[in-house]
């Protein structure tokens, strides 16, 4: 039966975790004592050895520890607050845990001259306090699976233990499993500035060697330090080669450091924990020199799920920074090749709060494999890679990952307050991977910085093979001042082979200074980009300004095809496209239209390179196709369906099998059933699809990106169902 009750217990968190992974709703925890007593302790009680075993509640112990003396595994410990004595009922001392026993704080005693009662109460973890009171660990556990419920956890510091020094201020577990519910674990230390030996790590609780039935679930973790002195790790928790399921808790103003840190929430070191449900809020890693993952840090070789959780206000690095490092991950700083990270909401956090150089505001990833996955999470509202200068990704930071990054909304967060800024939503350094039907909207590469430099509003990618496919990247700006220079309002790409296919790129700006290059994409290097709605991006600026839809650079393999460039402006060159010593390349069944602002060109060529311009519709431009190197490069304009541009083409392009119009274009640049430009392209057998992925003619293809797909209407009985 004792042992049975134990099961319970584990149950009730077990059915817990069910609730999240699948109904996403959490399970309700217990808020009452959890079982009947084996054992007795109450303020006021004797330990008179041997004559008092603790178990007759109208004889209890006085200490936690005595009755563990008598207690055998399975048996519960009832400690009760005084409802006859005013405050709440406080134990001093460190509890030593070896027993898998349950310690149940949801317990009223009181004493009168008729002798002692004890009754159940509704779980306050507030009215039963266990008190290290600045001198010791407060909780010792190992080698057992104790549950330890409704209690506060304070004043532990870990600094002169004797077993685990400087490890685990609140409660420490080695080779254990406890269940930890509804307790308060507040104002803890692993060590301080007068007691330290070593670096601290596990500011409130400290779990190594734990496995997956080990849970801490309901708790509010809040106002602990790791380490006071020096160097921290797991302001709140530490788990090191532990599985433990952490649940439902509040983790709240937790500082890992002193100086530097890592893990101001949470901090894991191998093992495979399941994170769910987690109010994460306001924590620190680090206070100078260097720090990583202000909410969450994590490296493990293992998988780890980090589901349903707020990370909001959390700091890697609040102080000054060695200027020779980088701090990483404002919310989840993530190191290691299995994640599953989903249905997150990740609000408001920093890399780098006063300083410079920050990666990944509200997250950074790194070394994730091709089986990670990175799902259904809210990265929005201000998380800022640095507050000052030289941030990378305000909203998430992919390093050398080949993650699936898909169906996130990440909006309105900050790479940097000051230049240089790469990627206000995204930045993806190396890697490969895809980032896949996220909504990335309303980012800044730099806020403010007159006369600095913001590349990618929406998305910075460097050296990287990544497919970004089917996202929707809108409203997003690479630098704000109206004196900053600005590359990529949508996207920046330098290097690699990133490929960019099936995404709408809408209404992003450079910004509105002194220069701005490609309003909606700007890329370098070996780029592929087919089947994008480019719209309405706006690259101004007041010495150069190239690319209002698309500005592509030395890119000495380019596939540009079946992408609808329109309404797009510019201030000065290529208000569509700009092709900037490019080639050879692919360049092919695009429509390019009522692009405007300088010069007016819907595509503008220059560079040493031949580029031929197959199957295109170009409308309603100042000028269709502009060569403004003539004489370096040929502009071969191949079966293009030109219609009401001031002038199709400028010396130095060469139009052939020019296909007469009407375009008949609907109002998404779509072919009506009207357009002539059905059946009059040049077959390609390296193109199959068009921009809707419909497949092209294998006769005659239709110019332009898209093939129209006549309807088929068939006899009403054969539209009945059989």
């Amino acid at each position: 039966m004792k042992i049975e009750r134990l099961f319970i217990v584990v149950a009730l968190t077990s059915g817990l975790l069910l609730g999240l992974l699948i109904l996403t709703v959490p399970a309700a925890l217990p808020t009452q004592a959890l079982a009947i007593c084996d054992r007795y302790v109450a303020n006021g009680g004797n330990n008179s050895f041997p004559d008092n075993d603790c178990s007759d509640f109208h004889s209890p112990c006085k200490t936690i520890q005595y009755a563990l003396q008598w207690a055998a595994d399975g048996e519960t410990i009832c400690v009760a607050d005084r409802s006859d004595i005013a405050g709440p009922a406080t134990y001093y001392g460190t509890v030593v845990i070896t027993k898998s026993v349950v310690l149940d704080g949801a317990w009223d005693a009181a004493y009168s001259g008729s002798g002692w009662n004890f009754n159940p109460v509704a779980c306050a973890p507030e009215d039963v306090v266990i008190e290290g009171d600045g001198l010791a660990r407060v909780i010792s556990i190992t080698h057992a699976n104790p549950t330890i419920y409704c209690f506060t956890i304070t004043g532990g510091n870990a600094g002169g233990a004797v077993d685990e020094p400087n490890h685990g201020g609140g409660i420490a577990a080695v080779s254990a499993a406890p269940v930890i519910l509804n307790n308060i674990i507040s104002n803890n230390y692993g060590c301080t500035t007068m007691a330290c030996t070593g670096y601290g790590r596990g500011g409130g609780i400290y779990l190594v060697d734990a496995p997956a039935t080990a849970v801490i679930s309901g708790n509010q973790i809040i106002n602990n330090v790791a380490d006071d002195a020096t160097w921290g790790q797991g302001g709140g928790i530490y788990l090191e080669d532990a599985s433990p399921q952490i649940l439902t808790n509040t983790i709240r103003s937790n500082r890992a450091g002193h100086s530097a840190g890592d893990g101001g929430g949470i901090a894991v070191f191998e093992g495979s924990p399941i994170i769910a449900g987690n109010h994460i809020q306001q924590n620190t890693a680090g206070q100078a020199v260097l720090a990583n993952g202000g909410g969450i840090f994590i490296h493990s070789s293992t998988l780890v799920t980090i589901a349903y959780n707020l990370l909001e206000a959390n700091v890697a690095l609040r102080g000054a920074a060695d200027p020779g490092f980088y701090s990483t991950g404002g919310g989840i700083h993530f190191h290691g090749p299995l994640a599953f990270i989903h249905d997150n909401e990740v609000y408001g956090n920093a890399a780098n709060l006063l300083s410079e150089r920050g990666l990944g505001g509200g997250m950074y990833l790194s070394s994730l494999s091709d089986a990670a996955v990175v799902r259904s999470n809210v990265i929005a509202r201000d998380n800022r890679a640095s507050y000052v200068a030289d941030g990378n990704g305000g909203g998430l930071y992919l390093a050398e990952s080949e993650a699936t990054v898909a169906d996130n909304s990440i909006f309105d967060n900050t790479a940097a307050s000051d230049t240089p800024g790469y990627g206000g939503g995204i930045y993806v350094n190396g890697g490969a991977g895809l980032l896949l039907n996220n909504t990335i909207a309303h980012n800044t590469a730099v806020l403010g910085a007159v006369g600095g430099w913001g590349w990618g509003g929406g998305i910075s990618a460097r050296d990287s093979d990544v497919r970004i496919q089917g996202n929707v990247i809108a409203e997003n700006v690479a630098i704000s001042s109206p004196a900053g220079r600005g590359s990529g309002g949508g996207i920046y790409a330098f290097n690699g082979a990133p490929r960019f296919t099936a995404n709408q790129v809408l209404r992003n700006t450079t910004g509105g200074g002194d220069s701005g290059y490609g309003g909606g994409l700007s890329l370098c290097g070996r780029v592929w980009v087919e089947g994008n709605t480019i719209l309405d991006n706006r690259a101004p600026g007041l010495t150069v300004a190239e690319g209002g839809g698309v500005r592509i650079a030395s890119s000495y393999v380019l596939t540009f095809v079946n992408n609808i460039v329109a309404r797009n402006v510019v201030s000065m060159t290529g208000s569509g496209v700009m092709l900037s010593h490019c080639g050879p390349g692919k360049v092919a069944h695009n429509t390019v239209a009522a692009n405007s602002g300088g010069d007016g060109a819907g595509i503008y060529v220059k560079g040493n390179y031949d580029v031929p311009i197959l199957n295109h519709i170009i409308v309603s431009q100042t000028v269709g196709i502009f060569n403004a190197t003539p004489a370096a490069l040929n502009v071969l304009a191949d079966y293009t369906l030109f219609e009401g541009n001031g002038s199709n083409a400028s010396a130095g392009v060469i139009s052939t099998h020019a296909v007469p119009g009407p375009a008949a274009l609907l109002a998404d640049y779509h072919l009506s059933s009207a357009s002539n430009a059905m059946g009059q392209a040049l077959p390609l057998a390296w193109l199959s699809r068009d921009i809707d992925g419909d497949p092209r003619s294998v006769g005659l293809p239709d110019v332009g990106a898209d093939e129209f797909v006549k309807s088929l209407y068939l006899p009403l009985v054969l539209r009945q169902c059989p």
